[in-house]
């Protein structure tokens, strides 16, 4: 990281805290909207590939074993490329994966764009935690966090009834294409 969490708190005051708060938010909002949104769609998706329930299954046991892995992986990540850039670079390639699944050829191609967003959304979910705790001093950890949970609880909230909307105004695949704006603007904030 080419500046600490002092030094970006000594350039941008106090409110730097909060800027950190709402790039995390941003990043998690997106992850779990997409996790939430993708299981409304699986009937769309499975008459769209003629695939049955057994192989749409994966599409949401694939991002869950990928998120599992993510969050294994935040660690070393954070050691090789710091905070900021695993951040950015995670949401980078989660939008890349988003693309990916919404332009779909097949479900394997589906899937596989699944498991990389659950991967991303693991590293997301435990990097945020981890960035808030960096840059809140112990006396305010508990509001950071409670900021937080907002994200974490925003997404179960919006995404079924958002997912419900884009299917019944459009197709299946813009389910994946509702956390873009929340990605580009998380990677915006986080740079």
């Amino acid at each position: 990281m080419s500046e600490t969490a002092e030094a970006l708190l000594g350039r941008y005051g106090p409110r730097y805290r909060f800027y950190v708060t709402a790039a995390a938010m941003l990043g998690t909002v997106s992850a779990v909207l997409t996790t939430t949104t993708v299981n409304v769609a699986l009937p769309d998706i499975m008459g769209a590939f003629g695939i049955g329930q057994d192989r749409a299954q994966w599409l949401s046991t694939g991002a869950l074993a990928g998120m599992t892995i993510g969050m294994l992986l935040n660690a070393w990540l954070i050691d090789n490329f710091c905070q900021r850039r695993t951040f950015v670079g995670a949401l980078g390639v989660f939008v890349v994966a988003l693309l990916v699944a919404g332009l779909s050829p097949n479900e394997l191609v589906l899937i596989l764009a699944r498991i990389v967003q659950g991967i991303v959304a693991g590293v997301l979910q435990s990097l945020a935690m981890f960035t808030l705790f960096s840059v809140f001093p112990p006396a305010r950890r508990g509001t950071a966090m409670g900021l937080f949970s907002i994200s974490v609880i925003l997404g179960p909230a919006l995404g079924p009834t958002l997912g419900g909307l884009l299917i019944e105004h459009t197709n299946w695949r813009y389910v994946f294409y509702v956390a873009l704006p929340f990605s580009v603007a998380g990677m915006l904030l986080g740079s």
